[in-house]
């Protein structure tokens, strides 16, 4: 039976080119995909925070996955940096890595924009202001 290059998919014999690419099948299957190779980007105490630059990493193309763990406690939270809530991490597609830091570094120095109606209360400074 032959198989497109492409799309991977078999066909019947006495079929020559595949009707979904176009692509000259072969009389033998593809290689199978070898996944891609994840890294850690970044790890964020705030798991809303963690949507947040997941959202935008995905605008700009970067895939991203999000894993969300509970609090660190014990033993291991003298050695973890101090978490002691909620906290997420983020891995990106290694070949993406540096890109996704150049903009992750950017949120993190760029002025919150609020949605308008959405910006935090000013607090008070307790001096009458």
């Amino acid at each position: 039976m032959p198989f497109c290059p492409n799309c991977r998919y078999e066909y019947l014999a006495g079929i020559e080119a595949c009707p979904e690419c176009g692509a000259r099948l072969t009389p033998e299957p593809p290689p199978p995909e070898v996944p891609e190779e994840y890294v850690r980007l970044v790890t964020l105490s705030d798991p809303a925070a963690a949507l947040v630059f997941q959202g935008t990493l995905q605008e700009r193309g970067i895939p991203v996955v999000v894993q969300n763990y509970g609090p660190v406690t014990g033993a291991l939270a003298a050695v973890a940096d101090d978490i002691t809530e909620d906290y997420s991490v983020l891995f990106v597609p290694e070949h993406q890595l540096e890109e996704a830091r150049r903009i992750v570094e950017a949120m993190e120095h760029e002025p919150t924009q609020w949605p308008e109606g959405m910006e935090p209360e000013e607090e008070e400074t307790g001096n009458g202001e």
